[in-house]
C-alpha cells in the first residue's frame, strides 16, 4: 500500500486578475492533455533551447483523466537519477526514472491534491509539490495575472478538537502501551496534572496500566491499546467520561505521547490531547493501492491479466472514496478569497 499526502491549492487574489471566477477551469486545461504543460528545472542549454526544450532538466509525466469524473485527475510524473553501477569489472553510471502518483480533485468546490510519499522516486511530496507550484504558476501569472500554492494539510495537535472534527470519520483511537519515562515520573507527573482539574482527569487505573507495560517490555512485546466502539460500523464519538477512557487520557497526557485517530478509510494520524506548542504533527496521510493507479494507465490488472471495465470502474471508485475522505479547501475558504 502507497501513503499519499494531503495539499490543496490556495488561488493567490492578484492585482486585476483576468476571468478569476473560471480558475478551476484554467487548471483543468493544463490538465487536458500530456503535452500541455512540462514540468523541470534548471536553465536549459542552448541545444535544448534549440529544441524547444524549456528546462534542463525535465520531469516525465503522463496524464489520465478519471472517466467516472473527468475533473478527477490522475498523474504519474518520474524522476530522472544517475544510478551508480558496475557490470564486468566496469563502472558505469545509468539513468533509473522511478516515478510516483499524483491524484489532483479539481471538482467544483474542491481542490485537494494527494501526493504520493515515495522516497524512492522524489525526496518528499513537498518536493513535488514544489515542481508543479513552479510550472503552475508561470502558466497562470502570464495568461491571467494570478497565482497559486501548494499547500500541505496538517492535522491538529489538539487530540478533542482532531477528535470532534473527525466525529463521523473516527473509528478508533490508538493509545502507547510503552513509555520512555520511569513509573516513577510519570506518577508525578500525574500528581501535577491533578492539579489542574482538568475535565478527563482519572488515575485509579494507571498503577494497574503501567504494571503491565512493565510486563509487556520485560517479555519485549509491542503493541498499543486500541479503543473502538463494539459496532465496528458506527463513528467512535468523544468521551470524556467513562473511567477507562479518563485513565488512557490522563496517562498519554502524563507521558506527553501522542495518540492515533483512526478513521473509517483507513487513515492514521497523531495528535497529543493537548499541544503544548512545541511540537507539529504531521501531514495527513492516506493509504491507496498504487497498483490499481498502474492499472489505469497500462489496461492491466495487477496479476497481468487484462484490465476489464468493471476493474476499472472499481479502482475509480476507490479513488473517489479516498479523495471523499481526505480533507479539502470548503466553499467558505474559497468565498474568503474571492473578497480578498
Amino acid at each position: 500500500m502507497a501513503k499519499f499526502a494531503t495539499y490543496y491549492f490556495k488561488y493567490n487574489h492578484e492585482f486585476a486578475p483576468y476571468e478569476w471566477g473560471d480558475r478551476q477551469k484554467h487548471l483543468a486545461a493544463l490538465f487536458a492533455e500530456d503535452s500541455n504543460i512540462v514540468f523541470g528545472e534548471g536553465e536549459p542549454t542552448e541545444e535544448q533551447r534549440a529544441q524547444g526544450i524549456p528546462y534542463r532538466r525535465v520531469f516525465e509525466h503522463r496524464i489520465y483523466h478519471l472517466k467516472c469524473n473527468p475533473d478527477i485527475i490522475l498523474m504519474q510524473i518520474a524522476n530522472s537519477i544517475d544510478v551508480p553501477m558496475e557490470k564486468k569489472f566496469e563502472h558505469k553510471v545509468e539513468k533509473n526514472e522511478p516515478s510516483l502518483f499524483v491524484i489532483i480533485d479539481n471538482r467544483k468546490g474542491l481542490r485537494t491534491i494527494a501526493i504520493q510519499n515515495r522516497r524512492k522516486a522524489f525526496s518528499a511530496p513537498k518536493r513535488v509539490a514544489d515542481i508543479l507550484a513552479g510550472e503552475i504558476n508561470q502558466v497562470l501569472f502570464s495568461r491571467y495575472c494570478y497565482s497559486l500554492t501548494i499547500l500541505p494539510e496538517y492535522y491538529p495537535e489538539d487530540l478533542f478538537k482532531a477528535w470532534e472534527e473527525q466525529q463521523k470519520n473516527a473509528n478508533a483511537l490508538r493509545f502507547p502501551s510503552s513509555y520512555e519515562m520511569s513509573d516513577g515520573e510519570i506518577m508525578r507527573k500525574v500528581e501535577e496534572l491533578k492539579m489542574q482539574g482538568k475535565e478527563f482527569f482519572d488515575d485509579c487505573l494507571i498503577p494497574s496500566i503501567l504494571t503491565m507495560a512493565t510486563e509487556a517490555k520485560k517479555a519485549k512485546y509491542r503493541g498499543k491499546y486500541t479503543v473502538m466502539p463494539d459496532d465496528k460500523k458506527t463513528a467512535l464519538y468523544v468521551d470524556k467520561t467513562t473511567v477507562f477512557m479518563r485513565n488512557l487520557l490522563t496517562l498519554a497526557r502524563a507521558t506527553n505521547e501522542p495518540v492515533e485517530i483512526v478513521t473509517k478509510g483507513g487513515g492514521t494520524f497523531r495528535c497529543f490531547v493537548e499541544s503544548d506548542g512545541g511540537d507539529t504533527d504531521k501531514i495527513v496521510h492516506h493509504k491507496f493501492d498504487d497498483r490499481l493507479l498502474e492499472m489505469l494507465f497500462k489496461g492491466k490488472r495487477p496479476d497481468g491479466q487484462k484490465a476489464e471495465s468493471e476493474d476499472i470502474d472499481k479502482a475509480e471508485a476507490m479513488i473517489v472514496e479516498m479523495l471523499g475522505g481526505m480533507k479539502h479547501v470548503s466553499e467558505d475558504v474559497e468565498e474568503a478569497e474571492d473578497v480578498a
